[in-house]
């Protein structure tokens, strides 16, 4: 222990002797050791950290797929299937959300919650317990039975002052009184942050809950029993949905059961993602590394004379070795409490870019904890050692004799040193091509996703969620008058040019999907087609701009009579080729009618964003006027988008006052521009596109200072030799040219190794792509193989033209 304290004495001094080496080191080392550590922090949230329930590997997520749509919500029917007739699962349990109820607390003050509907086990299968009362029973989950309510620890808190008597008081919801039954704990957290609990049972014998086509958004969740593995669960629900498809040929169809580790299948969309973003900060803690070594190596080299001495005196080598690896552990350690610094910059950064998604909810925000720190303090303690190493090991080699007689320190160095020098610019090059391909890759894929056109207009559109009591307005009558009302009063305000109504907003997720068949052919799944379902309102399809292509949209003739539909161009061309589509029939399921027929085709939009593959290739719209009450969905929930003269965001007050004072009892939920789910969609690329720029530009830098120390430290070294050729009379312009010769030697072999390297890992890079931009393209590898070459070459010259200007004669008496 004395011996390490007197190392870290003697390697402070050191360190503080040569400020320039310790700066440059320390901030190259700093920056390369913090992005590490905020990209590691992102994973140790999403793929590291489990989630916070009991057992979390136990737990597992159900979905159901089709040949022709993948991941699909379980329909409650099919899940108390699942529920009831599994053998290898110790629990079932599914919630969904209620976006809009509304509730009285007895002061008069009225507010939207977001309420989650869970089966009755779904929180005693997560082990998840109240801090006050019980959890919902079996008969409470039941059509009619009894109304219990269960509240959020953060709502209990903020809107009733943790009362510890609200167990058993009633709150008014839509006009019902429900019972508070418990009070969930604080640590408990959902999909959504909601605000109240209920169970879903209650709704079982509405219309959207007893159809086994409908697919509401509900989440599936199950734990497995010991001993149990994911493949006999899968096995199990097999044999299941082979049952249901026998029984319910024409609902159930071609659906088959899916069963997933439910914490995989949150992380699934970003997996890859993260781990090339992984790579990318590996490599540039590599160069940062390999820069550092280089300058050690270098200071090494020349504190040959001082460890010869020191052996002479009686230093053994590894002495020596362990002294030397002090110094370079304690630069890193250095760097890695500054590289904190940068890592809570880049949390910062990640956390601000990145959309709400399920893992975050679960698991809280991205965050520098304890598991960060331990991270950090190795990354910081492998450097030192990996940079250190080395250099060591060749200054400790050194003979004292050979050391005491070239006494200049800038003698040419062994062959051995110099050969590591340059392998280090090469590794350093070849990177900074992997890198630097990558990043130009992905910026211009996202470039093209950026021009690509959504089908619509989004520009100076918001929309306003609006959602109606079932309680308050039960027939087609009332909704209507009340919408109709809203648009009215919405319309007046000046600056409002257009305003209309729709169920999904174009450009987000979460829009409903149901099967449709071409007329005059059975309804069995093998001619059934998923399509995105619209309902819609008189004016909506000219709001947003999507260009009619045939026949005509809705008008106010559409509010009664049959059902009419307008369809997508590519569900036009599969039900129609060749024909006109406009007066033919098509089989759907919402409308309930033996037909329906088409009224006009549309351009086919991009509705889950400019960067989400649609879930299905065809789309229909419907006037919500036509359909009935019950095909609404849940709380009659429907958006308002508002078209402006200008941008009417700033018109979002008045927007708000105007639907309040239509009904006070149901006020609206945001204020929106409809662009924003496009950018939305595009937040995770555009992180990686900038983070793999921005790491590429830092080791591009590190590369060029690399090149550009080596090839100074050569010309230092070469004095005498260079001196000798211009005295001889050799040209500068000759001595320029054999130093940058040198140089691009190196910079044209680690451009190939790079190229191979790239060209390797491009199966990473395709997450990143799109089908306009190949990971193989050609003019990307040459253009950036270009301008590394000309980056080496300027940090090559600069070196050269220092040589060209020694003077022949100082530099032989030099010698």
């Amino acid at each position: 222990m004395r011996s390490l304290f007197h190392d870290v004495r003697f390697a402070l001094r050191m360190l503080v002797k040569t400020p320039g080496y310790t700066l440059v080191s320390v901030l190259m080392l700093a920056f390369a050791i913090g992005a590490n550590t905020a990209i590691f922090s992102a994973i140790n949230l999403m793929l590291l950290r489990p989630l916070p329930y009991d057992e979390p590997e136990e737990l597992v997520v159900v979905l159901e797929n089709r040949p022709e749509f993948e991941r699909m919500a379980v329909p409650y029917q099919n899940f108390l299937d699942y529920r009831a007739r599994n053998s290898t699962l110790s629990g079932l349990g599914t919630t969904g959300y209620d976006l809009v109820s509304t509730t009285g607390a007895g002061d008069g003050e009225v507010e939207k919650l977001l309420v989650e509907m869970q089966s009755h086990d779904y929180l005693a299968m997560l082990g998840v317990e109240p801090i006050l009362g019980r959890l919902f029973l079996p008969e409470e989950d039941l059509p009619h039975g009894p109304r219990s309510l269960l509240l959020s620890h953060a709502y209990w808190t903020r809107r009733f002052a943790a009362d510890p008597a609200i167990v058993g008081r009633e709150l008014i919801l839509d006009g019902k009184p429900w019972t508070v039954v418990g009070v969930l704990p604080p640590e408990h957290r959902a999909f959504f942050p909601f605000h109240a609990a209920v169970p879903i049972g209650t709704r079982a014998d509405e219309t959207l809950f007893k159809d086994r086509a409908a697919r509401s958004q509900s989440y599936t969740v199950g734990r497995m029993k010991p001993g149990t593995t994911l493949a006999q669960v899968q096995a199990d629900f097999d044999a299941i949905g082979e049952g249901l498809q026998r029984d319910y040929p024409e609902l159930f169809g071609a659906s088959r059961p899916q069963v997933l580790p439910f914490q995989s299948e949150l992380v699934r969309d970003y997996r890859t993602t993260l781990l090339l973003l992984v790579g990318a900060v590996g490599c540039v803690l590599l160069i940062a590394a390999a820069n550092v070594a280089n300058l050690t190596l270098e200071r090494a080299m020349a504190r040959r004379r001082e460890l010869s001495i020191r052996a002479a005196l009686g230093a053994g080598r590894m002495r020596l070795v362990g002294q030397m690896l002090v110094e370079s552990v304690l630069l890193a350690l250095v760097a890695g409490g500054l590289g904190l610094l940068v890592a809570v910059w880049g949390v910062d950064l990640i956390r601000v870019s990145m959309p709400f998604d399920f893992i975050f909810a679960l698991n809280g925000a991205i965050e520098i904890d304890r598991q960060v720190l331990a991270f950090t303090l190795v990354v910081a303690l492998g450097t030192g050692i990996l940079f250190g190493v080395a250099p060591a090991l060749f200054a400790s080699r050194e003979e004292l004799a050979q050391v005491l007689k070239n006494a200049d320190h800038h003698a040419s160095a062994g062959s051995q040193h110099l050969r590591a020098r340059d392998l280090l610019v090469v590794v350093e090059v070849a990177l900074a091509l992997v890198l630097s391909v990558g990043a130009v890759l992905a910026t211009r894929s996202l470039s093209a996703i950026q021009r690509s056109d959504p089908g619509f207009d989004p520009n100076n559109v918001v929309g306003a969620m609006v959602s109606l009591s079932p309680e308050r307005y039960k027939t087609p009558a009332d909704i209507r008058q009340v919408f109709d009302e809203v648009q009215r009063r919405v319309a007046a305000i000046p600056g409002i040019s257009q305003v209309s109504l729709c169920s999904g907003l174009p450009g987000y997720i979460g829009s409903e999907y149901d099967t449709v068949y071409p007329f005059g052919v059975s309804r069995t799944p093998d001619n059934a087609k998923m399509a995105t379902l619209h309902r819609v309102d008189v004016g909506f399809l000219e709001l947003v701009r999507i260009p009619l292509l045939a026949g005509r949209t809705f008008g106010p003739q559409d509010a009664t009579g049959p059902t009419v539909v307008v369809i997508d161009k590519q569900l036009a061309e599969k039900f129609f080729p060749g024909e006109d589509p406009v007066g033919k029939h098509l089989q759907d399921r919402l409308s309930g009618q033996p037909s329906v027929e088409v009224i006009g085709v549309v351009g086919h939009i991009k509705q889950e964003g400019l960067d989400t593959p649609d879930r299905t290739p065809y789309q229909m719209y419907y006037s919500y006027q036509q359909l009935p009450v019950q095909s609404l969905g849940v709380g009659l929930l429907m958006y308002m988008l508002i078209r402006g003269d200008s941008d009417p965001q700033p018109l979002a007050p008045q927007i708000r006052e105007a639907i309040a004072s239509v009904d006070g009892h149901d006020p609206t939920i945001g204020v929106e521009p409809l662009a924003r789910g496009l950018e939305r969609s595009m937040k995770p690329r555009q992180l990686a596109a900038k983070l793999l720029a921005m790491f590429a530009g830092v080791a591009l830098l590190l590369a060029a200072i690399g090149m550009y120390a080596v090839m100074a430290s050569a010309v230092a070294q070469r004095t005498r030799e260079l001196g000798v050729r211009m005295a001889l009379g050799a040209p500068p312009r000759a001595v320029v040219a054999l130093v940058v010769r040198q140089g691009m030697t190196l910079v044209g072999v680690g451009l190939g190794v790079g190229a191979i390297a790239a060209l390797g890992a491009t199966h990473l890079a395709t997450a990143l792509l799109t089908d306009e931009v190949a990971a193989t393209d050609p003019l990307t590898y040459v253009a950036v193989a270009l301008g590394l070459a000309l980056v080496g070459l300027l940090a090559t010259y600069i070196p050269a033209r220092r040589a060209a200007r020694i003077d022949p004669m100082l530099a032989l008496r030099h010698d």
